[in-house]
């Protein structure tokens, strides 16, 4: 889409603009936010005309569901599936949270022991204790004997190292430089 975007930009006064034109660039935008492609997601608007990005509902919504990402203010995008601008975008939110679920889990993973499944669900946005297991299944998350999830941490020890006393060395060399420099 971003590549038929850029083809059309210099014909744009000479084409007709489709009616659909922007509902599915809408659609595109949300598609890169919900693959986490936040780069392509920009580079795709800022080949829009600003008033298209201020003005068209089509592109305010996913405009402000990367705001919402980038603030880590998740409940909104949540809170957004049903407000959406065409029926099209409902998927597309559903695969964005679904990407954020990941994300989530993947930090929760890392910042917790342990966690009671209700409580994995209000943060993962799961509704009910079927989609809580369902979901944790899915992660290969076991519940415990005591109703917790224990999460295994993986110690992971670096086989290559960070050669912190040669870069140190190096560092203090490249002040003493810059140092003789000035």
């Amino acid at each position: 889409m971003a590549n038929l975007l850029i083809l059309l930009c210099p014909f744009r006064e000479q084409l007709t603009e489709s009616p659909y034109m922007y509902e599915l660039l809408g659609l595109d935008l949300l598609c890169l936010l919900a693959q986490n492609k936040v780069g392509e997601f920009h580079t795709t608007l800022e080949h829009l005309p600003a008033p298209a990005i201020t003005d068209n509902v089509y592109i305010r919504h996913p405009v402000a569901m990367e705001q919402y990402l980038m603030e880590g203010a998740y409940n909104k995008i949540y809170l957004a599936k049903g407000e959406v601008p065409a029926e099209g975008y409902k998927f597309f939110i559903e695969e964005l949270l679904s990407t954020i679920r990941e994300d989530i889990a993947d930090c929760v993973e890392n910042a917790y022991d342990r966690i009671r499944p209700e409580d994995i669900g209000k943060m993962l946005y799961l509704s009910n204790t079927k989609e809580i297991l369902k979901y944790c299944e899915t992660r290969s998350w076991q519940v415990g004997p005591d109703g917790y999830l224990h999460f295994k941490k993986e110690v992971r020890k670096s086989e290559d190292g960070i050669p912190s006393r040669e870069l140190a060395h190096q560092m203090i060399n490249y002040a003493r430089e810059m140092e003789q420099i000035v």
